[in-house]
């Protein structure tokens, strides 16, 4: 399906979304992941460390490194937002709370793989896009 109708603007804001999003999972299930190896289960701990390493990184977001904009990304928008990954990955783990760490590493490995489909579905997204525009135009 052709994307040159839809504002370059919209692409750009379309992929800047769904590949922060991947990128936030991605570091939950990391996060996940890296506990299971530790030994660490789903318990009260593994939840009340990622809830102080997402507000450490919230309230310390303005003091992060600003790196820019790396191949078409903007990297400034990820690290702003950084804090959001453990969040997630606490979330989930208050899911499964009481989990082995092997439950805790299946979990962070589901992340990622809800990560890597989002990644993978962008072209979805704007076909999606363009067939509401069409709809909205073929109405108005």
């Amino acid at each position: 399906m052709r994307r040159d109708h839809i504002p370059a603007s919209m692409q750009r804001a379309l992929d800047q979304r769904a590949m922060e999003a991947t990128a936030l999972l991605l570091v939950a299930s990391g996060l996940l992941i890296a506990a299971s190896l530790l030994g660490i289960g789903g318990g009260l701990g593994l939840v009340a460390g990622l809830v102080v390493l997402a507000t450490l990184l919230a309230a310390g977001k303005d003091r992060l490194p600003q790196p820019g904009v790396v191949y078409s990304h903007n990297l400034d928008l990820y690290l702003r937002d950084l804090w959001i990954g453990p969040a997630l990955a606490a979330l989930a783990t208050v899911v499964v709370l009481g989990a082995t760490p092997a439950e805790i590493q299946t979990v962070g490995g589901l992340l990622g793989f809800v990560g890597m489909v989002n990644y993978f579905l962008r072209p979805v997204y704007h076909m999606g896009y363009s067939l509401a525009e069409r709809v909205v135009r073929a109405v108005a």
